[in-house]
């Protein structure tokens, strides 16, 4: 049995403008031999600047000692005329470096977005993850994190990837 990784302690913040290469980093490592690339694409940049530009959306960064990047998380807050005009928010794209995971980073991001959530005054909070990791632990920290899979989820992709 592989004993379990040690934690670490990521700063957690919102990315910047020049986050960009960082971000897809982390992306490119969240993925089995994912390589980071050395530089983004026209449609990534042109992606990343209107990101830059929605009030209503923030990319947190998780790096350790501020140099390397080691996961990441997209956060988009929802005006709402229900819930008393409460917003509600969504989650997409929580991503940990693979090398570095059970070690406490996604923990780490979600506690921070939580807080920003709550301190935005959001109603709730809407995560979506595929079945497939049921299994690998994800699930389970959502879970410990409050998260309940109390609704079924339905997903139409309209344009095919890669």
């Amino acid at each position: 049995m592989t004993p379990e990784p040690e934690p670490v302690a990521p700063a957690i913040r919102e990315a910047a403008p020049d986050d960009l290469l960082r971000i897809l980093a982390v992306h490119a490592r969240g993925t089995p031999g994912g390589q980071p690339p050395s530089a983004a694409s026209e449609l990534q940049q042109r992606t990343w600047d209107r990101m830059l530009r929605c009030d209503e959306l923030t990319v947190y960064l998780a790096d350790l000692g501020g140099a390397e990047p080691v996961g990441t998380a997209t956060v988009l807050v929802m005006p709402n005329v229900t819930y008393d005009c409460a917003p509600s928010a969504f989650i997409e794209a929580v991503v940990v470096a693979e090398e570095y995971r059970r070690r406490g980073i996604a923990t780490a991001i979600l506690r921070r977005v939580l807080e920003d959530l709550r301190a935005a005054g959001c109603h709730k909070v809407q995560l979506l993850s595929h079945k497939r990791h049921m299994d690998d632990g994800a699930h389970a920290l959502y879970t410990s994190l409050g998260f309940t899979a109390e609704a079924e989820g339905f997903r139409r992709y309209l344009r095919r990837s890669g």
